[in-house]
């Protein structure tokens, strides 16, 4: 699961993995940015084009992690989602984010707005503050409404100034050298399973769609769903055991979960679903 928080060696072992991570994302990127470009220059709406350049940037690291070789046919494509090619195989791909918590997707866009916020405050300031910060609550179900958001807000900056202030709503900041700002939020507790139920649901609202893929002289059709486990919403302590030990019933080839954060590839068992 990652470098833990409670590792001693966590700053060293972060910037280690801040270096390799640099280095991925500079293969990823010369992959992706062709695409990236046309997407830019296409007639999608914004909020479409946020939502595709993430999948394309999601599917971009699972190529690099999986197999490198795999190059990208079409990232515009729609059914399916992305066309790639693997060797001599010509393979649809549909991606589906995994979202453990949904209840914590409001909360989680709050803190981003508010953590942009912080960060275009802190631009003007001296160079000093530069760094990856990371975020830990004394309380994880704080009620973000207008008061104590902008309590929070006042809070988070005077500790990265270094001012000595009472935390009402902070437990912890810590820092990490970077070149520039940038902020996100720790967890101070355990989160659960990732369920087989939420990854059945998952597999399911993307099964009808295999039927519109006939046309397509695609070899094989994919599934990958992506954990963004940086969130809480998308976080997990441990899979549940059936996940892995027990096959799912799907018309797909082959199914994937990707943790972004962690870079960690998951295949499951299939057993063919008739229809």
């Amino acid at each position: 699961m990652g470098i833990q928080a409670d590792n001693p060696n966590l700053i060293e072992l972060l910037l280690e993995q801040s270096k390799k991570l640099q280095e991925d994302r500079k293969i990823v990127l010369s992959k992706i940015n062709p695409w990236l470009d046309i997407l830019e220059k296409s007639s999608y709406s914004k909020i479409e084009k946020k939502q595709k350049r993430k999948e394309i940037i999601d599917i971009g690291n699972f190529i690099h992690y999986f197999d490198s070789r795999i190059e990208i046919e079409n990232a515009l494509s729609e059914s399916p989602d992305f066309i790639v090619k693997q060797k001599e195989l010509n393979i649809g791909v549909e991606l589906k984010d995994l979202v453990i918590r949904q209840n914590e997707k409001e909360k989680e866009g709050i803190l981003k707005s508010l953590f942009e916020q912080i960060k275009t405050e802190l631009k003007s300031e001296e160079k000093s503050l530069c760094g990856l910060y990371r975020i830990e609550l004394i309380d994880e179900n704080l009620s973000l409404k207008k008061k104590h958001k902008e309590a929070l807000k006042k809070e988070i900056i005077a500790l990265i100034k270094g001012q000595q202030i009472e935390q009402k709503y902070v437990k912890a900041i810590k820092k990490i050298p970077m070149s520039e700002i940038s902020i996100y939020k720790g967890e101070t507790t355990i989160v659960g399973n990732l369920e087989r139920t939420v990854v059945e649901k998952k597999i399911k609202t993307k099964e009808n769609k295999l039927k519109s893929y006939s046309n397509e002289n695609l070899d094989e059709i994919w599934l990958l769903l992506i954990i963004g486990g940086v969130e809480k919403s998308s976080d997990y302590s441990f899979f549940d055991s059936n996940i892995i030990e027990k096959p799912f019933k799907s018309n797909f080839d082959r199914i994937f979960i990707y943790d972004f954060f962690h870079r960690e590839i998951t295949e499951l068992k299939i057993t063919l679903h008739n229809n």
